[in-house]
């Protein structure tokens, strides 16, 4: 089953926003700390000194929190009281002040939620200036995260969808929950595949992480049981989720990150 090229979940995933905003802000949890700096601590030398950076699918909005970076705009398809504006990752139709001005966007673990990632894309390619960047966290569909998502009837994974094309839809983006946690293994995993199909990009970055850190958070949208550990022995386990990974990537690896830098018009 694990090996199947298809699986769609018969549940959809509706976390509490709410919930879990608070859950974050205010987590003692030292496993869930770890894990979020981890994630998003390598984005900081990309938005120092930027004055125009959008987060896109924003959700519970801690990213800003967690970078400290108070000039982040948060964005979403709905109007939590913490997003500054509510936007559809499949038309992205910012202010016209922003073409060609954005220094950075973020998609963090949203992309996958977007019925047309190719479009979108696209579209965000007309804001982005020259020299900028994205910053992307997404799932990757190794064997464990299948298993993971078969037996929680988490989400779903389609490695048969073609991703570049940009006038098809690849699942109803009625409900932002649905999801195909293969998109960015589909999108980027092949380099040279990603850049013909967009030419106005570079992959700079394309590193796949977290294991065990992951699975001892206690979760992010979720509450799972989890042995709490210091900091000495996270930094262990977190070694021993790198040499998993580097030895057997396509079994543990369950985030993907990648940076884009836009080198041309498209």
């Amino acid at each position: 089953m694990f090996l199947k090229k298809k699986y769609i979940s018969r549940s959809t995933k509706n976390p509490n926003i709410f919930e879990n905003r608070k859950k974050i802000l205010n987590s003692n949890n030292p496993n869930l700390i770890y894990l979020l700096k981890k994630r998003f601590s390598w984005m900081i030398e990309y938005i120092k000194n930027k004055k125009v950076i959008i987060e896109l699918g924003s959700g519970n909005g801690c990213l800003k929190r967690i970078l400290n970076q108070k000039n982040i705009l948060l964005t979403d398809i709905v109007k939590y009281p913490w997003i500054d504006k509510k936007l559809d990752m499949l038309k992205i139709n910012l202010d016209k002040k922003y073409i060609n001005k954005v220094d950075v966007f973020i998609i963090n673990h949203s992309l996958h939620h977007c019925a047309n990632p190719a479009n979108c894309l696209h579209r965000i390619s007309k804001y982005l200036k020259k020299g900028g960047v994205m910053l992307i966290n997404e799932p990757e569909t190794s064997f464990m995260l299948k298993l993971f998502q078969i037996i929680l009837d988490d989400e779903s994974w389609s490695l048969t969808d073609n991703v570049f094309i940009k006038n098809k839809n690849l699942f109803n983006p009625k409900n932002p929950w649905i999801s195909n946690t293969a998109v960015a293994q589909l999108l980027f995993k092949n380099k040279q595949k990603f850049e013909r199909n967009f030419p106005q990009y570079l992959i700079e970055k394309n590193n796949v992480s977290e294991f065990f850190i992951f699975l001892n958070s206690g979760g992010v949208n979720s509450d799972f049981f989890n042995i709490k550990l210091n900091h000495f022995f996270l930094n262990i386990v977190d070694i021993i989720d790198k040499i998993l990974i580097f030895l057997f990537p396509g079994v543990f690896a369950l985030n993907r990150t990648v940076v884009l830098r836009k080198i041309k018009k498209g």
